[in-house]
């Protein structure tokens, strides 16, 4: 039985990781440049397109705790984005269309996985016996 442990475990997952915020990074800044319409919205995914640039380069540089901790915080940015307003619409007695919007609802997924990746990373640097 082989197990991935030590360096092998984190590359894998910064690798990974790398992919996914590339993505995020071009996902959110699409959906802010193409949703003029809705400028609290553009505004709210160029931000979280801006935190997954920043930690793009942060996990580029050196994909150790602080970095992985700021991929993570981006994620969930992306992932808040997504539901705050949907939760908020729903408790007023509003219907909640996003579920239906491919963009906004991929972008969650992909947040979604930047968070789980990241914090799967940062635990394995933390203990890379295990």
């Amino acid at each position: 039985m082989s197990t991935s442990t030590g360096r092998g475990g984190t590359g894998t997952g910064r690798r990974i990781l790398l992919v996914l915020l590339v993505l995020s990074v071009l996902v959110h800044a699409g959906t802010a440049l193409l949703t003029p319409a809705a400028p609290l919205s553009a505004v709210s995914n160029g931000v979280v397109g801006l935190a997954a640039l920043v930690a793009l380069a942060l996990v580029i540089r050196r994909a150790d705790g602080p970095a992985l901790l700021t991929a993570a915080v981006a994620g969930g940015l992306g992932v808040a984005l997504f539901l705050v307003p949907g939760l908020i619409g729903v408790a007023g007695g509003q219907v909640w269309m996003a579920w239906l919007d491919p963009w906004a609802f991929g972008s969650l997924l992909l947040d979604a996985m930047v968070v789980r990746i990241a914090v799967f990373t940062l635990r394995r640097v933390q203990d890379p016996a295990s």
